[in-house]
């Protein structure tokens, strides 16, 4: 199953809503829950749960990127489709780098 996401062999919409859209969505929770928390009362064992959620975060938008991005390669439908789920990774890679370099939510961690 794994390298079926990774080689783009899943199909676009499983691959995009299924792993993209509500894989984030999931994987992200803990990391807005971690910032809320932070906000209000910093502490170091909240700020580590930050971080380790921030990082299982950018390893799963790399994975499902990559798969999205070969899916895309190989989608066979409407190349608008395709175009518009590579347009998505570029956007989600940047929150996710923009995040990590603190200019979403500044003074987080």
């Amino acid at each position: 199953m794994l390298k079926l996401i990774w080689t783009g062999e899943l199909g676009l919409w499983k691959t995009f809503w299924l792993l993209g859209v509500g894989g984030i969505l999931f994987a992200a929770s803990p990391i807005f829950a971690a910032m809320l928390a932070l906000t209000d009362v910093p502490d170091d064992d909240t700020a580590s749960w930050f971080l380790a959620a921030l990082a299982f975060l950018f390893a799963y938008q790399i994975w499902v990127s990559v798969g999205i991005w070969q899916t895309a390669n190989l989608y066979s439908g409407d190349r608008q489709w395709a175009i518009l789920a590579k347009m998505c990774v570029v956007a989600g890679a940047s929150v996710v780098v923009l995040l990590a370099h603190g200019v979403i939510f500044p003074g987080a961690y």
